[in-house]
């Protein structure tokens, strides 16, 4: 009961203090200029800036879950650094993304695609005396495929965050290509074939 009194003087206070306020209102823009602070308001992305962030995602979640099971898998210390660098360099670029899509208001998905989830039941169930030779050649054609995303990005995105996003990703992922090709001339035990 004592709310519901309280509630009601409020609301008939702030109706008399209304009639004020819009006479004050209403003298003050009829001799002051509009000084009313620009209202920013946020253009969603193009339709190419939310597929890159959303196919760059997957691709990072997928990057970092194969580099994991990599590094468990291995026995070749070269490809123990490699499988570490994978995981490392994909989950900073992945923070970087999230941020910029959350500021973008873009979605991201929760899940590498099938392809990329298939891929991952294949690493789990690979056999030990050929994973290296199956994890080098499938990371050099995931790694093929990221550097053609993220090089439309740089030529065809709209949004500079984002294509700043594809510019930063395009020296890592070309990096990793050139140790998996490196890896690629080693044998199972670290050396030159």
């Amino acid at each position: 009961m004592l709310f519901r009194r309280i509630s009601a003087a409020l609301g008939v206070a702030g109706l008399l203090a209304l009639p004020g306020t819009a006479a004050q209102a209403s003298s003050a823009t009829d001799s002051e200029p509009d000084l009313a602070p620009a209202v920013a308001v946020q253009v969603a992305p193009s339709v190419q800036d939310s597929a890159y962030l959303k196919a760059a995602h997957q691709v990072n979640l997928a990057e970092i879950t194969l580099g994991r099971i990599a590094w468990s898998t291995t026995q070749n210390p070269e490809l123990k650094d490699l499988a570490a660098a994978l995981m490392r360099d994909h989950i900073r670029m992945d923070a970087d993304l999230y941020t910029t899509a959350r500021k973008l208001r873009v979605i991201l998905p929760t899940a590498p695609t099938p392809a990329q989830q298939a891929l991952v039941k294949s690493y789990e169930s690979a056999a030990a005396a050929t994973f290296d030779t199956y994890f080098i050649s499938t990371q050099l054609t995931a790694h093929r495929e990221a550097l053609k995303l993220t090089s439309t990005q740089t030529s065809a995105g709209s949004e500079s965050s984002v294509k700043a996003l594809a510019a930063e990703a395009q020296p890592i992922i070309a990096r990793h290509q050139d140790m998996l090709l490196a890896a690629s001339k080693t044998d199972a035990g670290g050396r030159q074939s």
